[in-house]
């Protein structure tokens, strides 16, 4: 009997001590950006907080990121989706060459992105590392491979390698290399969530050009054949600039692309089946996304807020609110912040891209440029501006290209009360919405660009009408537009403005609190 106790007492500890596998984020430079002789990378660790920073040289440059830490939290290996590192940051043993040949090979490891050769695009969202259910110290590394074909717009082929970490004396190998998983035209979004038995994965890709999802199991038997769901608008687009997540919770499932917009899916983690929820398309035609063709998803620590990158825009949505769209508050503009590399006499802008949830309970959003820089919402589980966004809030010792790491929530495990919960892990539950429920109809302003030179646009929950008033610093008031209900955006002309500051007042018509916003009128 007391061996019965210690087996089963010993499940939640496991589960406790994983919840560290995404403690260190390797970052750096992509080819185009990084000179022929020198590779700087730096090490983003959050043992400590604020996270520390440490540069060191790094065998290879990033575009695609995964890494994986062991159960304290120190690294063990880390990938670019073609050549593996251990934690030493030299080449794995057996490393080299994965996903060798083909243009993801070429544009991710070998540089013909910056070279001009404009056939395509390296993947962003293209490789992801998994520990192997139930087979100690071995990892498995998913990588998306596209052959050396004219097929310029979606990935080809999900593989996978394997890494042996009782192998080189502790510092990993990699035992099998390059196995393919399946073939058909997917999208660059791999993403990941844990079985609700709490030990096995499910791997999700999306189908290029078709609303199809295939969800594939991870198991101590390795990878099964997908369960194949026709659900949701088509996503066609080039092979980046687009991003796929998994909630905390492992509840819901959204992505986002510039000709589709926002999507949201339930997720049944017993089954891997899908259901539509909610979809966005106004992102689209509000923004400059198709000018900057990059977008982003994160949701926040508690599952219950929603951030959305559109191009140049942040907004966020409430996942619990009566109408989502009507929940949808935007957040910040790109300020037109442009960092000088080096010597390099044009400015590379710090405009907003894809986002990742950190263990320290931050979202860290990166930029599609080679910049020192990552965007951070310091409060993502607060409603509004209260999630405190930060342009530029954490700086780099040296340059990052693209992405943030691509991780699966780790922190989650197995879904007390299922019917699949069998195994007995009961690990640590994701934190749960302290907030009070949205107002059926609250009062939300979205107030940009701010400062402005021409035209700022107000946004309102559909649901919501009323007076908005606009007044000088001294008082006076300027002018008054009545705004009627699922209105949306509404303009507001300053080009005969004197410039200075101003302040826009909505009293709305419904029950809610009257809302004022400082505007800021520039020439």
């Amino acid at each position: 009997m007391k061996y019965i106790i210690l087996l089963f007492s010993f499940c939640p500890l496991l589960a406790e001590a994983q919840v560290k596998f995404d403690n260190v984020w390797m970052l750096g430079t992509h080819n185009s950006i990084s000179t022929p002789t020198i590779n700087r990378g730096f090490k983003l660790d959050f043992q400590e907080t604020p996270p520390r920073l440490d540069t060191m040289s790094i065998p290879f440059d990033f575009s695609a990121i995964a890494g994986i830490c062991d159960s304290v939290g120190k690294l063990l290996f880390y990938t670019n989706g073609c050549t593996i590192a251990n934690r030493d940051h030299e080449e794995m043993a057996n490393g080299a060459e994965i996903n060798e040949g083909g243009l993801v090979y070429k544009y991710n490891c070998l540089g013909y992105f910056s070279q001009g050769d404009n056939l395509g695009y390296p993947t962003h969202q293209g490789c992801l590392i998994l520990p192997w259910p139930g087979k100690a110290k071995r990892y498995m590394l998913l990588h998306l491979h596209k052959p050396d074909t004219m097929s310029l717009w979606y990935i080809e082929n999900l593989k996978y390698s394997v890494v042996d970490m009782s192998g080189d004396d502790g510092l990993g190998e990699v035992i099998e290399k390059n196995h393919q998983v399946y073939q058909d035209t997917f999208l660059d979004m791999l993403t990941s969530v844990r079985h609700a038995n709490g030990r096995d994965w499910w791997i999700v890709l999306p189908k290029y050009n078709m609303g199809r999802y295939y969800s594939f199991l991870l198991s101590p038997e390795g990878i099964s054949e997908p369960i194949i769901q026709d659900i949701g608008n088509p996503v066609a687009h080039p092979t980046w600039g687009i991003q796929a997540m998994f909630s905390p919770n492992g509840k819901k499932y959204a992505n986002m692309s510039p000709e589709t917009g926002l999507q949201v899916f339930d997720f049944d983690r017993c089954s891997g089946n899908m259901k539509a929820v909610f979809h966005c398309d106004d992102l689209v035609f509000r923004t400059d996304i198709l000018s900057s063709y990059a977008c982003g998803v994160a949701f926040s620590p508690s599952s219950r807020f929603l951030y959305v990158v559109s191009g140049i825009n942040l907004t966020q949505f409430d996942m619990r609110a009566e109408d989502i769209l009507s929940s949808k508050v935007h957040l910040a503009q790109y300020d037109g912040f442009g960092y000088l590399h080096g010597k390099d006499i044009s400015p590379l802008p710090t405009n907003f891209y894809q986002m990742m949830l950190a263990p320290d309970g931050k979202i860290y959003m990166s930029t599609p440029n080679g910049t020192r820089f990552f965007h951070v919402i310091h409060h993502p589980d607060s409603l509004g501006l209260a999630c405190d966004f930060e342009q530029r809030g954490l700086e780099f010792p040296t340059s990052h290209s693209f992405s943030p790491p691509n991780f699966p929530h780790f922190r989650l495990y197995d879904l007390p009360g299922s019917p699949c919960d069998t195994l007995g892990i009961n690990g640590p539950q994701p934190p749960e919405d302290t907030l009070p429920p949205p107002p059926v109809c609250g009062t939300y302003l979205s107030l940009w660009p701010n400062p402005v030179s021409s035209i700022a646009s107000v946004e309102l929950p559909d649901c919501q009408g009323g007076l908005l008033s606009i007044f000088d610093a001294a008082g006076r008031l300027i002018e008054e537009q009545r705004i009627a209900p699922g209105e949306g955006a509404h303009p507001i002309v300053v080009a005969q403005y004197v410039p200075g500051i101003y302040f826009v007042r909505f009293w709305p018509d419904k029950e809610g609190d009257v809302v004022v916003r400082g505007l800021s009128v520039v020439r």
